[in-house]
């Protein structure tokens, strides 16, 4: 079962500043000359070896649609969609797909977290730091949530004694 995509007002608000940073792709063949080159990064390969191992996705001109879409093997881009930010956004659902499988988010911490590292080797570390502090401002989690350390016997022993003392000096006051 696909996880619940809770997020992606708040990333779509948050990648508002990559806009005035992105270079246009005027067309298609621009777009897959892109594609392939962030494919072909040594960068992208090493951070996931998974995801790039398989061809680049194939780009569709998004003719008969509204809207930019990224899938495990093809991205959609219609006319409106045609720069890095864009690009790189449906490539990210591309490797957020062939790394951690289909039942993640659309828009979770894993994509948010891909996402942000292409940013930062393909458009750079200003595009990256203004980008992460948008995402922290809009509250769009980009990290692994932590998960707690399960509890001891013997600690899970002591405090069942020090409630039980807790309750006993209750009942005595």
């Amino acid at each position: 079962m696909k996880s619940r995509d809770n997020q992606r007002a708040r990333l779509y608000r948050a990648d508002d500043v990559l806009k005035p940073l992105a270079c246009p792709l005027p067309t298609v063949k621009d777009v897959e000359r892109y594609t392939a080159k962030v494919w072909a990064s040594k960068r992208v390969q090493a951070a996931y070896p998974k995801a790039t191992r398989d061809r680049e996705p194939t780009v569709k001109d998004g003719r008969g649609t509204r809207i930019a879409r990224g899938g495990s093997y093809a991205i959609n881009i219609p006319l409106w969609a045609r720069n890095e930010a864009v690009v790189l956004h449906e490539l990210a659902h591309t490797i957020t797909r062939r790394t951690f499988g289909p039942y993640v988010a659309g828009h979770g911490w894993e994509f948010c977290s891909v996402f942000l590292t292409i940013v930062l080797y393909m458009m750079g570390r200003e595009a990256h730091d203004a980008f992460k502090a948008s995402m922290k401002a809009n509250r769009v989690k980009f990290k692994q949530p932590k998960t707690r350390k399960p509890m001891s016997e013997e600690r899970k022993a002591v405090l069942v004694m020090r409630l039980a003392a807790y309750r006993l000096e209750q009942l005595a006051a």
